[in-house]
């Protein structure tokens, strides 16, 4: 649960009070609490009075004046008139809109402690209408961007692709949705740019034994039209030309409709948003599965949550994930350079600054043995990056800006370790 306080702190955006105004019937409001508040009346003299307060909490005050005239029947509306409000915040308002989609399926609950009627209250036995609010929102706006992208597919060529240097759940993904697209009346490509059409090495094997479709290679982006799947950045395309993108990695901001949530892989995410209007084949339910196998390390990393856990097993294919662990999971090769090892998981970030991410697999000997020289090698390399995961020991060490930091659980996902590291202070 998702629990939020007044308009402060990073749950702020949630709050009624929080300053994210939006125009309605060609009215701006400053808060959702003015617009509320403006609604309980009639008198346009006091509607201005509360649409033009400074603050909301002074909207609220000149709100609740029991000596001021309400319409006769707000009781009645004013749970329709607060689920407007806040509709139209996070629709007008895409930053804090893709934050609340990313809280994912958590129940979200308001927690004034002296309210029980919109919030829980001291208790946390009150009505929470607002809590339950904000998660209809949460389910409408991701309708309308997913709504919005397959509109803006129709009748369309389009070409589906992952990011440069693709792996498994990034191929498996865009042959999925061009699938997907194709049946809801888009003319869409399962493809990859020419230039950078060089399999993850440590997905390659994988991706050829049971990806048997061919993508297209696209070598001219100019006059084309994308759908981007397990990222959400231009990486060089023309933000006119992107349609939208599908992800569970953090956000850019670069493509405007984007529906991005962690999810165990970017399929799973996929066939979780289309599985009540698209009928999946066993093929594509063997592929999906096998994408979160590839994304969470045969099920060993945090990143396969409880909510990923039942998707998966809603797919019911039986996969012998020992098996294909043993066969496919590749472990980083310590008799190679350092240098050429950097590079077999390795990406690139723009946080504050630029930031060289490096994901080394190994077991425990391995790690014994050689992490203090990778440490060595980047001691000056401020801009880089290193996630290193034993899994034996089921261990994450993680070395940023000269530290060396021991996490106590085995985590793959880099956006779950730059979380780890700003809850140690350190900037990203």
């Amino acid at each position: 649960m998702i629990e939020f306080y007044k308009e402060f702190g990073e749950l702020g955006y949630l709050a009624n009070y929080s300053n994210h105004g939006f125009t309605k019937n060609g009215v701006f409001y400053k808060t959702v609490e003015h617009y509320y508040q403006s609604e309980k009346f009639d008198d346009p003299e006091i509607k201005n009075k509360i649409i033009n307060a400074d603050t909301p909490k002074e909207a609220s005050n000149i709100g609740r004046d029991r000596n001021l005239k309400r319409i006769d029947d707000f009781k009645s509306i004013k749970n329709q008139v607060m689920f407007d409000g806040i509709l139209e915040k996070f629709r007008q308002n895409r930053d804090i809109a893709y934050k609340l989609i990313e809280t994912r399926n958590k129940k979200i609950a308001e927690a004034t402690i002296d309210e029980y009627y919109w919030g829980i209250g001291k208790d946390k036995s009150g009505k929470n209408v607002i809590g339950d609010i904000l998660v209809r929102v949460r389910e409408r706006i991701k309708e309308e961007i997913l709504d919005s992208i397959i509109s803006k597919c129709k009748n369309k060529e389009i070409y589906v692709l992952g990011h440069k240097n693709p792996d498994a759940d990034s191929i498996i993904s865009s042959y999925i949705l061009s699938n997907v697209l194709k049946r809801l009346g888009a003319n869409a490509q399962f493809a990859v740019l020419s230039e950078d059409y060089n399999y993850c090495k440590s997905d390659i094997k994988l991706i050829t034994d049971y990806v048997k479709v061919k993508p297209v290679i696209v070598d001219d982006v100019n006059n084309k039209l994308f759908v981007l799947v397990d990222h959400n950045n231009l990486e060089g395309l023309s933000s006119e030309n992107v349609l939208g993108a599908i992800d569970h990695h953090i956000i850019t901001g670069e493509v405007y409709d984007t529906l991005e949530i962690e999810y165990a892989s970017t399929c799973l995410l996929i066939y979780d948003l289309f599985k009540d209007e698209y009928e999946f084949s066993d093929e594509e339910k063997e592929l999906i599965a096998l994408s979160v196998l590839a994304d969470t390390d045969y099920l060993c990393s945090s990143r396969f949550t409880e909510e990923d856990k039942k998707l998966f097993n809603e797919l019911n294919f039986k996969l012998d994930v020992s098996e294909l662990q043993k066969k496919y999971f590749l472990v980083n090769d310590m008799n190679i350079s350092i240098e050429d090892n950097l590079k077999v998981n390795y990406k690139e970030y723009d946080k504050s600054t630029k930031i060289k991410r490096s994901l080394i697999y190994t077991y425990t000997d391995d790690y014994k043995n050689n992490m203090s020289k990778y440490v060595e090698y980047l001691k000056d390399k401020n801009e880089w990056l290193l996630i290193w995961c034993d899994f034996e020991s089921k261990n994450t060490y993680v070395y940023f800006k000269g530290e060396i930091y021991e996490v106590g659980k085995l985590i793959t996902s880099t956006n779950l370790i730059f979380k780890y590291l700003e809850k140690q202070g350190i900037t990203i």
